[in-house]
């Protein structure tokens, strides 16, 4: 069995975090190795299974990425499938999870070309400060933070992002400064592990310099990550990453569903690349 862990040209070895799934792999005598997602030369059809991990530049050309992805997904199977990457590399997805009652951190949606007040938003909402996002991205690229004193700029940069596509308008999360986020992670739509994630500010606190796991102890937001699990295709899905983080009243907040190329922070836990292998073999 040959099986294709999927990076890119930035990460030809995989990154670190995510790299043990392939002696895990290997470990249960089966073939893998690391393949650039976009390499011409590699025939799709002689691979026994694709596995979507580092494609870390597929935001950047996300119409060709798609593209791809229909064309590897019916030759071999591909993992996650390729409707679910479609789905998932556009944020508007949030809002499908927003009507079904799931805890979204409150959004604005710019459609392409639009145009926003920023402040009045801010002001009728009672924000003191927002974040602009574009609605197709990752990696923190082109977010952009405007505090109270600079909210008139923040409509300005709103038309600008929106000049290429929708563009998120969300509240400032004050907790992303002392607690960071919490990622609740998924292989098979079974709980593997958790992990905290640090603040990205220089004004975080020490204790947070890097990413750690921890063992969930608050049963409501476990059950947040489940649900949003559930809706996003449950056990469907090889592998997920549930987002979420504390507001500015304190209640659990659904940030992200990463079900496309989130790091998955295998190295943080000793059994899951093990148990990741052994969730792929399962659907082979």
């Amino acid at each position: 069995m040959d099986i294709a862990v999927l990076t890119y040209k930035g990460l030809p070895q995989l990154f670190p975090l995510d790299a043990p799934i392939v002696p895990a792999l290997q470990a249960l005598g089966v073939q893998a190795r690391a393949v650039i997602w976009d390499d011409p030369s590699v025939d799709w059809s002689r691979v026994d299974a694709a596995v979507v991990r580092n494609v870390w530049d597929s935001h950047l050309r996300r119409d060709e990425f798609l593209a791809w992805a229909d064309r590897v997904g019916s030759v071999t199977r591909l993992f996650n499938p390729p409707d679910v990457l479609r789905w998932n590399t556009h944020k508007g997805y949030l809002k499908q999870m927003e009507a079904q009652g799931l805890p979204l951190t409150p959004t604005v949606w710019v459609a392409p070309g639009g145009t926003l007040d920023v402040e009045q938003v801010a002001r009728e909402r009672g924000w003191s400060a927002v974040v602009l996002k574009p609605a197709v991205a990752a990696g923190g690229l082109k977010v952009f933070i405007f505090r109270e004193g600079t909210l008139r700029d923040a409509s300005a940069k709103v038309a600008e992002l929106a000049k290429e596509g929708d563009v998120m308008v969300q509240p400032y999360l004050a907790s992303f400064e002392t607690e960071g986020e919490r990622s609740y992670i998924f292989f098979n739509g079974v709980f593997s592990h958790a992990v905290r994630r640090p603040p990205t500010l220089e004004s975080a606190p020490r204790g947070f310099a890097q990413p750690h796991a921890f063992t969930p102890h608050d049963p409501a937001e476990r059950r947040v990550a489940e649900a949003v699990l559930e809706a996003s295709g449950g056990a469907r899905l090889l592998y997920a990453r549930v987002d979420v983080a504390t507001d500015n009243a304190g209640r659990t907040r659904l940030q992200e569903v990463e079900v496309t190329e989130p790091c998955l922070f295998l190295t943080l836990d000793a059994a899951a690349p093990e148990r990741l292998a052994r969730a792929l073999l399962a659907r082979l």
